[in-house]
């Protein structure tokens, strides 16, 4: 009988020590999103259309970082890659900028997810 209660203390110990994480932080390799940046997450860009004057610098930062709450992370490669030829690398961290000196619609995608879409209109 002592025996049983021993083994059920050590199973409710372990069911509680074994229980979920969860974090409201970044997770280790995101990138602080910058007042007014585009964040690069997992197959979307958030926002997906921003207008800015001409002249303006956007940045995108990579927030494609996920954890199991244990030790495994996992970070998904994406790029931002322009209609005019102008493209950051394709990374899964970091961040990327680009100025704009003449007004129109500057449409990018994600060379790895052709269907992640977005828009910079310059006025």
């Amino acid at each position: 009988m002592k025996r049983s209660n021993v083994w059920i203390a050590v199973a409710l110990i372990t069911a509680v020590a074994c229980g979920g994480s969860s974090s409201t932080g970044n997770q280790q390799g995101n990138t602080p999103l910058p007042p007014g940046g585009i964040s690069v997450a997992n197959d979307f860009y958030n926002p997906t259309s921003k207008t800015v004057a001409v002249g303006a610098t956007v940045q995108w930062s990579w927030n494609t970082c996920t954890s199991d709450g244990y030790s495994t992370q996992t970070c998904y490669l994406h790029s931002v890659t322009f209609d005019d030829g102008q493209t950051s690398s394709t990374q899964d961290q970091g961040s990327y900028s680009r100025s704009f000196a003449t007004a129109g619609t500057y449409n990018y995608h994600c060379l790895v997810h052709p269907t992640m879409r977005g828009s910079i209109v310059v006025q």
